[in-house]
C-alpha cells in the first residue's frame, strides 16, 4: 500500500522497528529496566534454509534484554533473549551481556560496551538496544526512590554530591543556565542573563 507524504511524494511502507523500554525499581533496592526490539515487515517473506515463511507483522528480530543496576550505577545484573532472529546462529550471543556485570554506567560506557561485547561477538541489534535501555534507567531513577508527590529536582537541590544527570546533555552542562539554577554547588560558571 502506497501512501503520500507532506510534499505529495508516493512511498510504500517497508519496515517498522518498535523498541519498547520499562524501568523498574525492585524490592531489593537495585533499579532494572526490561528493553526489547521488533522488526517487521508489511509483506510476506518467503521461507529460507534458515527460516519458515514470516507472514506480514511476523518478527524478522524480536530481541530482548534486561538490566539490573545498584545506586552507583554499577551494573549488577544482564541478560539477552533473542525470542526471533534471521538464523540460528543469532541466540549464541544471549550470554555476552554477563560481561557487563560489575561495569558502571557512566563516563565511558560505550567504549566499556564495545571493548566487552566485540563487533563480531555480539549482536549489532543488542547493542544498539543498550542505548535506549541506559537512557530508560536514568529516567526510571531520575524522581528517586520514593517519588509520589515530590518534586525531585527541588528535593535534591541541596545535594553535596553531583547527580548522575548534571553534565549529560544540552541542558544539564555544567556550564549552562540549568545546572547553575538549580545546582549551582556543580557548576562551572555561573549562569549568564
Amino acid at each position: 500500500m502506497k501512501e503520500e507524504t507532506g510534499n505529495a511524494t508516493q512511498r510504500r511502507h517497508m519496515h517498522t522497528r518498535t523498541i519498547e523500554c520499562n524501568g523498574y525499581l525492585r524490592d531489593d533496592g537495585l533499579w532494572e529496566v526490561e528493553a526489547r526490539m521488533r522488526d517487521t515487515k508489511p509483506f510476506s517473506q518467503s521461507a529460507s534454509r534458515y527460516r519458515e515463511e514470516l507472514k506480514p507483522g511476523d518478527s524478522v528480530h524480536d530481541i530482548a534484554l534486561r538490566l539490573a543496576i545498584d545506586d552507583s550505577m554499577t551494573v549488577r545484573e544482564a541478560q539477552a533473549t533473542m525470542r526471533a532472529t534471521p538464523y540460528p546462529t543469532c541466540i549464541e550471543v544471549e550470554p555476552i551481556l554477563q560481561r557487563l556485570i560489575g561495569e558502571r554506567i557512566g563516563s565511558g560506557w560505550r567504549k566499556v560496551v564495545q571493548s566487552k561485547l566485540g563487533r563480531l561477538e555480539s549482536c549489532t541489534h543488542l547493542s544498539e538496544l543498550l542505548g535506549p535501555a541506559v537512557t530508560t534507567l536514568f529516567q526510571t531513577m531520575s524522581h528517586g526512590s520514593n517519588p509520589e508527590g515530590l518534586d525531585s529536582l527541588a528535593d535534591q537541590r541541596a545535594r553535596t554530591e553531583r547527580p548522575f544527570f548534571v553534565g549529560g546533555c544540552h541542558s544539564w552542562r555544567n556550564d549552562g543556565p540549568i545546572v547553575a539554577d538549580m545546582f549551582p554547588q556543580f557548576a562551572t560558571k555561573a549562569a549568564q542573563d
